[in-house]
């Protein structure tokens, strides 16, 4: 697969959720933010390349965390610096 897994951390229901990106379950629930983002970013460093996202539960993204190269954007850097 190209591209990063993507983990999402945001508030649900009184706490906080981790879903991956293209999975129908959550990955798990917390009490705290910290708790959840700390889960997130263990699975996302065994899930390489990847990328955890906290969001406000609008969408709104806070805070990106990055894991492992992405091979895909390595290749698109690679083909913008050839001549033309």
């Amino acid at each position: 697969m190209l591209g990063r897994h993507v983990y999402r951390v945001h508030p649900a229901d009184g706490g906080w959720t981790i879903t991956k990106e293209g999975e129908s379950q959550t990955r798990g629930q917390f009490g705290g933010r910290d708790e959840a983002i700390a889960e997130a970013c263990r699975l996302a460093d065994s899930d390489k390349p990847s990328r955890v996202l906290v969001d406000d539960g609008d969408g709104v993204i806070l805070e990106e965390r990055l894991f492992g190269s992405d091979l895909s954007q390595e290749f698109d850097q690679e083909i913008d610096t050839l001549p033309r």
